[in-house]
C-alpha cells in the first residue's frame, strides 16, 4: 500500500508545480561537482546535456557572443566543404609576426642575439609588441584567424612539410606563448593559461600527423602533394578541345573560378567559329559567371614592359570587377626579381576539376589537328597579276612586289588595312567586261618596282563596292558568306536575354534568316517582317529551330576562326597595341600565321584539390605581400578531401575519354615565386620526375618540348640533369645491346620575332646557340657524348624533328614551321610528364620561372606490344603517344590498316627508321626543294644564308608549278627534320655590346 501511494503523492506534487514560463532560462544544475559520486557522472553528464539543449533553443542566447565562445563556434565550423569542425577559440596575436625579424622592437634589431631570454621578453612582450584579439581555428589541412569584430579572415596558414610549433620562453619569450611555423609564414600567439597553450600544441600536432600528413611528410619526387591513385583525367592535343573544355567547365562554375596564366587575353574565343557571337568570348565568360555570384581569381604574370608587349595590365582593367579579382606579379623593382616570370597555365573550377599543361588563355593558342596556315573568312579577293613574296618564318622581311598593267589599284586594295565591319563584308567586283582587254595580263616593263610597306595614293573606294551580308543571305540557294565581327566589339552592348524574352522566343520562334542575323551575326534586322515559325530551343542565347541548325553547318568554312591579334605569325611580328585586340597584326593576305601545337589536360579529384591548393599558397602569399590591408582581395581557403563530388555533368558534356590513372602534381616554386620565408627553399620536383622516369624508362622516351636546353653534369652555366639521364640511360642500353629509342620533337625556330641573320634576330640566334650547344656543338652535347662513347649511329637510339604545313595563300603554295609549344614526356606506354615546364633550367631548377606540371602513371592496361614482345599498354599514355604519332605522320583522317602503318610498337625498326624517319626525311628533302625553307643543313654561315637566299628567291611553284605540285603532293603528316648543321659555323652568341650581351647567360638557358 505505501508503495502505491507513493507515486500518487509524487503525481499531486508535480501537479502543484507551477508551469514553466515559455522561453525562460534553463536552471543548471544546483548540486556542486565535487558532490558527485562516480556512479552520478553520467546523470550529470544528461543534465548539463539537457541545460545547454535548452539554452540554444532560445535565440537570444544561442546568438550571444559569450556562448559562441563557449562553444567554440564561428563562421567557419560548419561549411562542410572546409571540412569537419576542428578546435577555435580565442587567443591574442602578436602584430607584426607574420615574417621572422618583424616581431619585437624595431629601434634594437639585435635584441635576439644580444640579450637574455627574460630581457627580450620584457621587450618583445611588454614594452614594444601589440597583440589583438584573433579568433584561431583549425581545419583539416589548414588553420587561420578571424578578427572577431567583424569576421573576416585575417590570415590563413596551410600545413606543409615546413609545419612546426613549439611553446615556452625560449620559444616565444612567454610561459603561455606558442610560435606556429610554416613554409610561408611565422605567426606568435598567446593563450590565457599556460595549460590553453599546450591544448593548442597537441591539437595542432595531432592534425599535422592525421589529416594533414600528406604535406607535412616528405612525397616522391620531393613533391608538395603526393601521388593520388583513381585521379579521373583527359587528354587534349592542340588548343581547340581543350579550351572548349575550359568553357565548358567555367559555364558550369557555381562557386569559384581560379586562373593562373603567364598571359591572358581577354578577347579569345573559347569555342569555334563564333555562331553564338560573344557567348563563348573569355571575358564575356566571366562577366557572366560573376553576375551569378561566381568568385573569379586570376593571377597574371606582371612583364617587364620593356622586353615583353603581353600588357599584363590592360587585361587586368579588362576583366577586374567586385567579383574578378586581378592579381599581377611580381612587382620587379620591389622584389629584385627581373628576368624570371611566372610561367603556370592554370584553369581550377570549384577546387573539382583543374587544367594545366602548355596553353595559355591567350591570342594564338587556339589549334586543331589541321594546323591552317590562313585565316581569309568571308573576304573574297580577285585575281591578281601582282607577285608577292610571302612572309614566313623562313623569310621575315617583304619581297619585291613587282606591277603589271592596271596593279596599282589591285596592290592598294589587296595589302590596305581593312577595318572590317560587323555588319559589312568588303568583296572587291571584278572590272566590268568592256574594260578587260587582251593585254591585261602583259607585264609593262616601265612600271616601277615597289617594296613591300611602300604607300600608294588612291582614291577612296565607293561604298557601292561593301555589300552588306543581309543582301546574300535573303538570296535562297545561296551559301552564307560567313561571320564579320567588329573592330571594337567590346564597345558594343552584348546582347542579354532575360526570362520573360527566353519565354517570347520560345513561343514566337523568329524565322531561319533573323534568327541567323539577330543571334549567330549579332545584326539587327530593321527591315524584315518576323515571320512565325516552329517552337524553337534556346540555346547558349541563341534561339535554334530545325531548318537555322542546317544553315549554320555550313557558316564553318566560311568564318574567320582567328580574329584581329590572334591571327599571328611571331617571328614574322610579335605582339603590340593588345588594347585594340580587333586590329590584325600581319596582313593575312602575304602572312600565314603560325600554327600552335600543344598538349593540355584536364584533373579531377583529390589532384585537382592540389592544383587548388598550389593556386592558394600563391594568392595568399601574393595577397600579403601586395594587399594585405586591402579588404577587397581575401585570403583563399582551401577545400576538404573528403567527399570531393565531380563538377555535376561535365565529364557528360566533354567529347573525351576519362580515364582512371595515379597522379601526382609537381611544381618548380622558391621562395620570389610561392614565398617561402627561407631564400633556400625550393621544390624543382618537376626536375626530379623528368630524371626518375627517363632513368627508370625500359623501352622509349618520347618528348616534345618548346626548348632542348640540358647539357653534361659539368657544364658551369645550364645546371638541370635531364641530358645527362637521357644520356646515361642510352648508354645503359647500347651496353646491353638493347633497343631504345628517345623521340625529340621541338620547334625548328624559337618563337622570337626577328629575322635569322639579321640585325633582328639577336634573341633568336641567342637562344638557338643553347638549344644546338645542348644537342651537337659541343663536347658536353648529348650527341657528341654519344659519338664519343662508343656510338657509331646515335640516331639509332635518338632524334631531333621538327614540324611543318603548307597550304595555298593568293593561288601560290607556300610553307611555314609549326610552332612546337608543348611541355610533355611520355614513357614506356605508362607513365606522362605534362604541364608548363620547358626543358631549360628556367623552368626546371626551381629559383627561376615557376611552373606546375603533373605525372601520371596508368592504371588501366590493354594488351600491346613493345620491341616486338607482348606488353601491357597504359590506357592514357599509350593513346596519347598513338594519337600524336597519327597527327605528325598525316594519318588523322587514316585507315591504318589500309595503308599498312602499325603505330603499336615505337621501338620497332619497321617503324622507327620505314616510318618514322623515312617520313621525316622525305618531308624535309621536299620542303627545301620546292620551298627553300629556312633552316635548312644547306646553311652553315650567315654569308651563305644571304647567297641561299639571293638564289632562291623563286619557288619551284613559279619555275615549274607541275613538278612542284607533283612533289608537295607526296608531303606526309608535319614531321621534319631538326637541320643539325644550320649556322653550325657561326656564332650564335649576342655580341658583349648589344643589350642581350649585356643581360645574363641565365636568361637563354
Amino acid at each position: 500500500m505505501a508503495l502505491e501511494a507513493l507515486p500518487r503523492s509524487n503525481s499531486k506534487r508535480r501537479e502543484c508545480r507551477p508551469r514553466k514560463r515559455k522561453g525562460a532560462l534553463p536552471r543548471f544544475p544546483r548540486k556542486p561537482e565535487v558532490m558527485i559520486t562516480y556512479e552520478g557522472i553520467q546523470l550529470r553528464m544528461k543534465q548539463l546535456e539537457e541545460y545547454l539543449y535548452n539554452l540554444l533553443n532560445i535565440s537570444i542566447y544561442r546568438n550571444h557572443h559569450e556562448t559562441v565562445e563557449f562553444l567554440e563556434v564561428s563562421q567557419m565550423s560548419f561549411i562542410s566543404e572546409l571540412g569537419s569542425k576542428g578546435k577555435e577559440g580565442k587567443i591574442e596575436k602578436r602584430t607584426g609576426s607574420t615574417r621572422p625579424g618583424q616581431a619585437g622592437c624595431n629601434c634594437c634589431g639585435l635584441l635576439g642575439n644580444m640579450v637574455c631570454v627574460r630581457c627580450n621578453y620584457f621587450c618583445t612582450g611588454l614594452v614594444c609588441a601589440q597583440w589583438q584579439e584573433r579568433w584561431l581555428f583549425v581545419k583539416d589541412t589548414f588553420f587561420g584567424y578571424i578578427r572577431p569584430s567583424d569576421g573576416v579572415v585575417k590570415g590563413v596558414m596551410l600545413f606543409d612539410q615546413g609545419f612546426e610549433v613549439s611553446s615556452g620562453m625560449y620559444s616565444t619569450g612567454l610561459s603561455n606563448g606558442l610560435q606556429i611555423l610554416n613554409q610561408h609564414r611565422q605567426l606568435v600567439i598567446k593563450c590565457w593559461t599556460k595549460r590553453k597553450s599546450k591544448e593548442w600544441m597537441h591539437y595542432l600536432k595531432t592534425v599535422a600527423n592525421q589529416s594533414a600528413r600528406d604535406f607535412t611528410y616528405p612525397n616522391v619526387h620531393h613533391s608538395f602533394a603526393p601521388p593520388r591513385p583513381s585521379t579521373p583525367v583527359a587528354m587534349f592535343v592542340d588548343g581547340s578541345p581543350y579550351l572548349s573544355a575550359v568553357a565548358d567547365a567555367m559555364e558550369l562554375a557555381r562557386e569559384e573560378i581560379f586562373i593562373a596564366d603567364w598571359w591572358l587575353s581577354p578577347e579569345i574565343y573559347m569555342k569555334r567559329p563564333a555562331l553564338n557571337g560573344d557567348y563563348w568570348r573569355l571575358d564575356t565568360l566571366l562577366k557572366r559567371k560573376a553576375a551569378q555570384g561566381v568568385k573569379v581569381f586570376i593571377m597574371l604574370y606582371k612583364e617587364v614592359e620593356m622586353a615583353l608587349g603581353i600588357n599584363s595590365f590592360y587585361s587586368k582593367s579588362r576583366l577586374a570587377s567586385e567579383n574578378i579579382k586581378v592579381f599581377r606579379h611580381p612587382d620587379h623593382a620591389k622584389i629584385g626579381v627581373f628576368f624570371w616570370a611566372h610561367h603556370e597555365k592554370i584553369v581550377c573550377v570549384d577546387q573539382t576539376v583543374a587544367f594545366l599543361g602548355g596553353i595559355d588563355l591567350c591570342y594564338g593558342r587556339w589549334d586543331d589537328h589541321k594546323h591552317r596556315l590562313t585565316d581569309l573568312g568571308s573576304i573574297s579577293h580577285p585575281k591578281t597579276s601582282i607577285r608577292s613574296k610571302k612572309k614566313t618564318s623562313s623569310s621575315p622581311g617583304a619581297g619585291q612586289v613587282h606591277l603589271y598593267d592596271g596593279a596599282a589599284i589591285e596592290l592598294a586594295r589587296s595589302t590596305k588595312e581593312l577595318v572590317i565591319g560587323y555588319n559589312d563584308v568588303i568583296q572587291e567586283e571584278p572590272d566590268p567586261p568592256v574594260q578587260q582587254t587582251e593585254t591585261e595580263n602583259v607585264p609593262n616593263p616601265d612600271l616601277p618596282v615597289l617594296e613591300s610597306g611602300d604607300h600608294l595614293l588612291i582614291t577612296t573606294l565607293d561604298k557601292d563596292e561593301k555589300k552588306n551580308v543581309l543582301d546574300k543571305i535573303t538570296d535562297r540557294g545561296k551559301d552564307i558568306i560567313g561571320i564579320i565581327y567588329p573592330p571594337y566589339e567590346e564597345e558594343r552592348n552584348e546582347q542579354k536575354f532575360d526570362d520573360s524574352e527566353r519565354k517570347k522566343a520560345e513561343k514566337y520562334a523568329r524565322s531561319n534568316d533573323e534568327v541567323l542575323l539577330t543571334d549567330a551575326l549579332g545584326i539587327n534586322i530593321n527591315n524584315r517582317s518576323a515571320e512565325p515559325a516552329p517552337l524553337a530551343e534556346v540555346v547558349e542565347g541563341r534561339v535554334i529551330t530545325e531548318s537555322t541548325k542546317k544553315v549554320l553547318e555550313g557558316v564553318e568554312g566560311n568564318s574567320k576562326l582567328w580574329i584581329g591579334k590572334d591571327y599571328v605569325n611571331f617571328i614574322v611580328k610579335d605582339f603590340n597595341n593588345l588594347d585594340s585586340p580587333f586590329v590584325d597584326l600581319v596582313d593575312r593576305c602575304t602572312t600565314p600565321r603560325m600554327p600552335w601545337h600543344d598538349v593540355g589536360l584536364l584533373v579531377g579529384g583529390a589532384a585537382a584539390r592540389d592544383v587548388a591548393r598550389h593556386f592558394v599558397q600563391r594568392w595568399n602569399a601574393i595577397k600579403l605581400e601586395k594587399a594585405r590591408q586591402n579588404s577587397s582581395y581575401p585570403y583563399l581557403l582551401p577545400k576538404t578531401y573528403t567527399d570531393i563530388k565531380p563538377l555535376q555533368d561535365l565529364y557528360e558534356l566533354l567529347n573525351v575519354d576519362i580515364t582512371n590513372v595515379s597522379c601526382q602534381v609537381l611544381r618548380s616554386v622558391s621562395s620570389w615565386s610561392c614565398g617561402f620565408l627561407d631564400p633556400d627553399t625550393v621544390e624543382q620536383s618537376i626536375h626530379e620526375a623528368y630524371v626518375d622516369t627517363i632513368t627508370r624508362a625500359q623501352h622509349y622516351i618520347y618528348i616534345e618540348n618548346q626548348f632542348f636546353i640540358t647539357l653534361s653534369r659539368t657544364n658551369p652555366h645550364v645546371r638541370n640533369q635531364i641530358g645527362e639521364a637521357l644520356f646515361n640511360r642510352i648508354m645503359r642500353a647500347f651496353r646491353a645491346k638493347e633497343t631504345f629509342r628517345v623521340y625529340v620533337v621541338m620547334p625548328l625556330l624559337p618563337g622570337f620575332e626577328g629575322e635569322v641573320g639579321g640585325a633582328s634576330g639577336t634573341s633568336l640566334h641567342a637562344v638557338t646557340h643553347w638549344n644546338y650547344q645542348s644537342i651537337c656543338r659541343s663536347r658536353e652535347a648529348i650527341l657528341t657524348r654519344l659519338y664519343e662513347a662508343g656510338l657509331p649511329d646515335p640516331s639509332e637510339y635518338i632524334t631531333f624533328h621538327g614540324l611543318r604545313t603548307h597550304t595555298i595563300l593568293d593561288g601560290e603554295p607556300l610553307t611555314e614551321l609549326v610552332y612546337v609549344h608543348s611541355k610533355l614526356l611520355v614513357a614506356d606506354d605508362r607513365y606522362v610528364i605534362c604541364g608548363s615546364a620547358n626543358i631549360n633550367d628556367r623552368s626546371m631548377v626551381g629559383k627561376r620561372d615557376s611552373e606546375i606540371a603533373v605525372i601520371l602513371q596508368d592504371e588501366i592496361f590493354e594488351d600491346g606490344i613493345m620491341n616486338g614482345k607482348p606488353f601491357p599498354v597504359g590506357k592514357v599514355a599509350g593513346g596519347l603517344r598513338k594519337r600524336l604519332f597519327r597527327e605528325h605522320l598525316g594519318l588523322m583522317e587514316e585507315d591504318l590498316t589500309r595503308v599498312g602503318i602499325n603505330l603499336d610498337d615505337p621501338c620497332a625498326e619497321q617503324f622507327y627508321i620505314n616510318v618514322w624517319k623515312a617520313t621525316s626525311k622525305r618531308n624535309t628533302d621536299i620542303y627545301e626543294e620546292v620551298f627553300h625553307t629556312i633552316p635548312t643543313d644547306s646553311v652553315h654561315t650567315f654569308a651563305e644564308l644571304k647567297k641561299y637566299q639571293e638564289e632562291n628567291s623563286e619557288t619551284l611553284w613559279r619555275k615549274d608549278p607541275a613538278l612542284a605540285n607533283r612533289k608537295i603532293d607526296l608531303i606526309q603528316g608535319l614531321v621534319v627534320d631538326l637541320p643539325l648543321n644550320f649556322l653550325c659555323n657561326e656564332t650564335l652568341t649576342p655580341r658583349n655590346t648589344s643589350m642581350e650581351g649585356i643581360l645574363p647567360t641565365s636568361l637563354w638557358t
